[in-house]
């Protein structure tokens, strides 16, 4: 059970989850095994980020909102938009989820060579989310929020269903004393469905009426539909082990999809492994390193298309007459396949001094063709849209380390510490067409991003989803702290700056700065360090560090604050005290905005805990075999040259959210969380 408050009144979560699980062994030679799982939880979820909210009223805080023009005290009390408690009078936000996870598995060894296994899976999630905006009376939360305090009603209902079947067979078998042969065939079978209803209504006729049929004005949008795919695969995959030190693997898989075009039949992904224990040659004389693996792979994986994105669909139209027909909807691709990816790695698994010191490096590069792209249709079609085709190539690398070092080994005193870190790169090679760019900003043609992907772009020769912005690089102010026409100059790509604009800063004129690599939005550095500590085999103290490097979102606090209501952004009232540059940007109108795209790397005190182990007599006394007693602390620091609320956060989805282009903006930061925990064990 979880019973959670957050912060923000709004803010709460109701968790039960139980999970049951059963082994029985017939026979020497079969076994079988039930896992079931089930979690039940209610959600409320407060306004915030974008919408507005408790945050964003109180970040946007007008001073000259606490009188009125009288001088008497105004009802809004300094708060921007609505006041906190009308938030909690008018919205409500809530996800209620049932997830059903259940598997069962048998084992065979019909012989001493030969072991098979079934195995059939299941989970299944049902999620009911709805938004409410109750109808309210009162004079000023009409004023507040206008046609919203009217009342709104929202159903949007989805299931989403995954099955699997998976079998496999494995045969060993010695081939003389030093080589061993383990043989493998199978098959898997994955089916997938995701079921929606969604519908809305809005104005309700007086106040106290929330249900859906008591709106006057249904929404245009209200629909539904059942998306389904499957899979099914074969597999084949022979090791060969030599004296239990070096082992060399070679497998092939066949996949097929019902969501690739009728055209494309199935795919083959090879797989190829090597492992080889150095240490363990007689001619191995380092004994200081006790322990040296070696290893290298070649593997390729695919990633299938969306449902229905190789089909030409149809949608519902009024034809002559107003005679009900249906026009086409998307064109689909019968040749469409899978994104391919062809990944080769290499690295070793070392431990030094008696294992006190260990080390496993990983290095990667990995080649990703026919990427799913979408292209324009041509008008003369007579289908609107884009369609899906198989083009693009990608290109990523990167290594990954792991420290473990024992200090202190001691019957009473244990000290463990462990470093992590990764380091990823990504660069397009080819986007398919002979368009260099992929520009996932400005979709609706306004100068001011509020469309998908924010200012992030797909760019031959660049990281995926790389930020590209006009970069400020001199300016110059008037003692009155304006702009000085014509002295703003941006990066001109070749190395020297340019004009940004014309004098006025306005954007899109032929002459202007191009838009340059700002960074990327995808972490290129992460890791963690930990420490454990174990005193007399009582008493255990853990710490954990972890950050991220180099990437950068959009500081939507800052854009809002001082592009759209300027009196709340002290730059605009001291402008002498910031970089003209920065200045320059804040005074364009949002047509210079790489000031508040920002490096949001962090590091964060991740967790901090200390944990007993109650003597053994203390919980024999109450019929338990052990007992933990942990008190940890979580999201306890962050460091960060981040300007914004919380470097982790971002939209999920709507026009800002997705992948690519992480943005910012009022909302709640992580909170510090105390948890006190108890194990028992009988």
């Amino acid at each position: 059970m979880e019973d959670t408050q957050g912060a923000d009144p709004d803010n709460n979560l109701n968790r039960y989850s139980g999970r049951a699980n059963l082994s029985v062994m017939p026979s020497p030679k079969f076994d079988m095994s039930l896992s079931m799982g089930y979690t039940t939880s209610d959600t409320e979820l407060p306004a915030e980020a974008g919408f507005g909210g408790r945050v964003w009223t109180t970040i946007l805080a007008d001073a000259r909102n606490l009188f009125n023009a009288n001088g008497t005290p105004s009802p809004r009390r300094g708060f921007h938009s609505g006041l906190p408690e009308q938030y909690s009078s008018v919205y409500e936000f809530g996800q209620g989820v049932n997830r059903f996870t259940g598997s069962l598995s048998l084992n065979h060894q019909p012989l001493s060579w030969l072991r098979h296994r079934l195995t059939a899976g299941t989970d299944l999630t049902k999620e009911d989310n709805s938004i409410l905006f109750r109808r309210v009376e009162d004079s000023l939360t009409k004023v507040s929020f206008g046609t919203e305090a009217l009342g709104y009603r929202e159903i949007n209902n989805r299931a989403v269903n995954f099955y699997t079947l998976d079998y496999s067979a494995n045969g060993t078998r010695d081939i003389g004393p030093s080589l061993r042969s383990v043989t493998s065939v199978g098959a898997q079978y994955y089916r997938n469905s995701t079921t929606f209803h969604f519908s809305c209504g809005s104005i309700f006729p007086t106040p106290g009426l929330t249900a859906l049929s008591a709106t006057t004005l249904p929404c245009s949008s209200s629909s539904g539909d059942v998306l389904e795919d499957a899979t099914l695969g074969f597999f084949g995959q022979q090791q060969l082990g030599w004296r239990e030190r070096l082992f060399l693997t070679a497998a092939l898989r066949a996949d097929d999809n019902s969501a690739f075009g009728k055209n494309f039949d199935r795919v083959y992904y090879p797989k190829y492994s090597m492992s080889y224990v150095v240490s363990e040659e007689p001619f191995w004389r380092w004994s200081a390193i006790n322990a040296l693996k070696l290893r290298a792979a070649y593997g390729e994986s695919g990633k299938q298309p969306a449902t229905f994105s190789a089909l030409q669909t149809y949608t519902t139209a009024t034809g002559p007459g107003d005679v009900a027909t249906v026009t086409p909807q998307f064109i689909g691709n019968a040749d469409l396949g899978p994104e391919r990816a062809k990944e080769l790695e290499f690295g070793f698994d070392l431990g030094a001094l008696g294992d006190r010191v260990g080390i496993e490096f990983t290095s990667y590069r990995r080649n990703i063709t026919d990427a799913i792209l979408d292209r324009e249709i041509p008008p003369s079609t007579g289908v609107p849209g884009t369609q899906p085709f198989n083009a693009g190539r990608v290109r990523n690398w990167g290594s990954e380390v792991m420290f473990r070092v024992t200090p202190v080994r001691r019957d009473n005193v244990d000290w463990n510490s462990t470093l992590g870190y990764s380091r990823n790169n990504s660069k397009i090679i080819s986007l398919g067409t002979s368009q260099a760019i992929l520009d996932l900003r400005r979709a609706n043609g306004t100068p001011d991003f509020v469309s998908a992907g924010s200012f992030v772009r797909h760019q031959v020769g660049y990281p995926i989803g790389s930020y590209f912005e006009k970069r400020v690089v001199a300016a110059s102010l008037a003692p009155n702290g304006t702009v000085i026409p014509n002295s703003v100059m941006c990066d001109d790509g070749a190395g020297g700056a340019k004009l940004c604009a014309g004098a006025d800063l306005r954007y899109g004129t032929a002459d202007d700065a191009p838009a340059v690599f700002i960074g990327t939005s995808l972490p290129r550095g992460e890791g963690s360090f930990g420490n454990t500590l174990s005193l007399w085999n009582k008493l255990r103290l853990y710490a954990l560090l972890d950050f991220k490097r180099d990437y950068y979102k959009v500081d939507g606090n800052t854009r809002v604050r001082c592009t759209f209501f300027g009196n709340r952004c002290r730059e605009n009232f001291y402008p002498g005290e910031y970089d003209p540059k920065r200045i320059a940007a804040i005074q364009s109108s949002r047509n210079l905005v790489d000031f508040f795209i920002n490096n949001a790397g962090y590091t964060k005190l991740r967790e901090v805990s200390v944990g007993y182990t109650l003597p053994e007599t203390m919980a024999g006394r109450v019929g338990f075999n052990r007992a933990v007693v942990t008190l940890a602390g979580r999201n306890l620091r962050t460091w960060t040259k981040y300007p914004g609320l919380e470097p982790e956060a971002f939209f999920l989805g709507g026009a800002r959210g997705g992948n690519f282009g992480q943005w910012e903006q009022t909302t709640m930061p992580q909170l510090t969380q105390w948890i006190l925990s108890l194990n028992l064990d009988w």
